[in-house]
C-alpha cells in the first residue's frame, strides 16, 4: 500500500517507486497492504485461465476489426438511466458523476452520494476542495500510474483534505500512456495504435492488477457509514470504468445501468467534438495530417471496451462472479457488507 501519514486524522498520500506485483494470497477485508513480486513483471499481452475447466488463452481482439467510425457507438447510450441528475459540477475535475440511483438485479439502487467516480483531480480548485468536503468525501483513490500521480499530483496544506490512496492501474504501462500522448500532440498516432492500447487495457487489467483492484474493495469496505468514496484515474474512462464495472457488478447493478454509466463519460467528455478539434489544432500547429478517429479513444469509450472486458473476465474466470471470489478474494460475506453498506 501507498505510505501514509497522518494529517489530523487523514493519511495522506506519499511518492513511492513502482513495483511489480503478484496476488500471493487472499488478500484480508480492510487489509489495505500491496504484496510485492521481486521475481518479475506481469504478462501483459494475453490472459491465462486460472480455473480448472479453461484451457484456452484470452487474446485481445483486433481493434480494427471490432471498431466502428469513432462516434458511432454513442447511438447505445441510455440517456434514461445514466441521468444528468447524476453529474458533479467539481470546479478543476472533468467527467465527475454520482453511481447513486444505479439500479439492482433485485430492485434496490444504489445509495446517492457515496460512490463518485471522475477524471484526475489535480487542477481541482478551492471551490472543488468545498465541494468535496460538502459531499462528505472523505476518501479519494487514485487509480493513475506512479508516474502520473507524482507528476500531477492533487494537493491539499498539511494535514488536510481526504485520505488519499494510490492504486496504480496500467502501471507497466505508463510509458505506452505516455507514447500515446506525445504521438498525440506530435500529430502522430495513429489510430490502430490507440485503438489497441485502451483495446488490450481491458482485456489484461482486471487480471494483471487484482491485488489493486482487491485494494480499492478494501477500502469500501472500510468506508464509514454516511462518508463518500471518490476514484478516478486521468480521464476518469478506462481504468475508472474497468473498477466502476467491477464495484456495479459486486453490488448486483443491472448490466444496462453498467454500460449506461460506462458510456456517460463520452457525453461528459464531448467526446467528438474534442477529437475534431484536436486533431484540427495539432495539425494546424506541426503541418501533421492526423485524423479524428486517432485522437477519439483518448477521449471516449465505446460498449466494445466493456465487451472486451466481460468476454475476457469470462474466459478466465468464467464470470464477474467467479472473478471477484477467485482472482480479488471477495467472499459472500463482503459481497454482503457491500451491498449493506451502499445500497438502499
Amino acid at each position: 500500500m501507498p505510505a501514509l501519514t497522518a494529517g489530523q486524522g487523514r493519511p495522506v498520500w506519499r511518492n513511492r517507486e513502482p513495483a511489480p506485483r503478484k496476488r500471493t494470497g487472499t488478500p484480508g477485508l480492510r487489509q489495505l497492504a500491496i504484496r510485492h513480486n521481486q521475481t518479475g513483471a506481469r504478462p501483459r499481452t494475453a490472459l491465462t485461465p486460472t480455473s480448472a475447466n479453461q484451457s484456452e488463452t484470452y487474446h485481445a481482439p483486433d481493434p480494427l476489426a471490432r471498431r466502428a467510425s469513432y462516434g458511432a457507438d454513442l447511438c447505445l447510450w441510455s440517456a434514461a438511466s445514466a441521468s444528468e441528475s447524476r453529474i458533479v459540477e467539481l470546479n478543476g475535475v472533468l467527467n465527475t458523476r454520482d453511481l447513486g440511483g444505479l439500479q439492482t438485479e433485485d430492485g434496490r439502487s444504489l445509495r446517492a452520494g457515496q460512490i463518485i467516480r471522475s477524471g484526475e483531480i489535480d487542477a481541482i480548485d478551492d471551490a472543488g476542495k468545498a465541494t468535496l468536503d460538502t459531499m462528505g468525501i472523505s476518501t479519494v483513490v487514485d487509480l493513475r500510474t506512479t508516474r502520473e500521480a507524482t507528476e500531477h499530483p492533487a494537493e491539499w496544506p498539511e494535514g488536510e483534505g481526504p485520505a488519499r490512496y494510490n492504486f496504480p492501474l496500467m502501471e507497466q504501462e505508463a510509458q505506452e500512456i505516455e507514447d500515446m500522448r506525445v504521438a498525440i500532440k506530435s500529430g502522430t498516432a495513429r489510430a490502430e495504435d490507440t485503438e489497441a492500447l485502451f483495446y488490450e487495457a481491458f482485456a489484461t487489467v482486471p487480471q494483471n492488477y487484482a491485488p489493486d483492484i482487491r485494494n480499492l474493495f478494501n477500502v469500501l469496505l472500510a468506508q464509514p457509514e454516511a462518508e463518500a468514496v471518490l476514484l478516478h484515474c486521468s480521464d476518469g474512462k478506462d481504468r475508472t470504468g474497468i473498477a466502476t464495472a467491477l464495484v456495479l457488478s459486486a453490488l448486483g447493478v443491472t448490466r444496462e445501468d453498467i454500460e449506461a454509466d460506462f458510456l456517460m463519460s463520452n457525453v461528459q467528455k464531448k467526446a467528438d467534438s474534442k477529437a475534431v478539434e484536436i486533431a484540427n489544432q495539432v495539425n494546424k500547429a506541426n503541418g501533421t495530417n492526423m485524423t479524428p478517429e486517432a485522437v477519439w479513444p483518448s477521449l471516449g469509450i465505446r460498449p466494445d471496451h466493456l465487451g472486451t472486458f466481460y468476454d475476457s473476465i469470462a474466459a478466465t474466470h468464467g464470470s464477474v462472479a467467479g472473478y471477484l471470489h477467485d482472482a480479488l478474494g471477495l467472499t459472500e460475506a463482503d459481497i454482503q457488507s457491500l451491498r449493506d453498506r451502499y445500497l438502499e
